[in-house]
């Protein structure tokens, strides 16, 4: 367990010196990182993946829109409703820090056995849906009208 602990710890630490550097709070950041993993999304799925209420979600958006992270366009399935996505400024300011952080570890996956690797795999898997179970996300909200 201690291993793990020093993992978050290294883990949390990186995050915020990456948001210092983009001059970015830690839920920016992590608004950021389910945009590039997930792509294009909802102002909705964002506040749904990251446990937040529609009010909080919608100041993030707008300090991330001022600092020209993302872009926010019409969603083409629902003529009312939004996508929001990152800007190309969003990935080049990321990529000074992710980048080579990315090819270290790819060096390190690289340098270890397949069986070593499906496990390394298998085992973030789990502990990835555990975080998730356990992140206590928000149900999307009916509205009577």
């Amino acid at each position: 367990m201690q291993v793990w602990q020093r993992h978050n710890a290294a883990l949390f630490s990186f995050s915020s010196y990456a948001a210092r550097r983009m001059k970015l709070g830690l839920a920016e950041v992590a608004a950021l990182e389910q945009i590039a993993i997930r792509g294009r999304m909802t102002p909705g799925e964002l506040g749904q993946s990251l446990a937040m209420p529609s009010a909080t979600i919608t100041a993030l958006l707008d300090r991330l829109e001022y600092k020209k992270m993302i872009r926010r366009q019409p969603n083409p399935n629902d003529r009312r409703g939004l996508l929001i996505e990152m800007t190309p400024h969003a990935f080049e300011k990321a990529g000074a820090d992710l980048m080579p952080l990315g090819t270290a570890i790819s060096d390190i996956l690289a340098a270890m056995s397949q069986q070593d690797r499906s496990t390394v795999e298998g085992f973030l898997s789990q502990v990835t849906a555990l975080l998730i179970s356990h992140s206590g996300p928000q149900k999307p909200k009916s509205h009577i009208n």
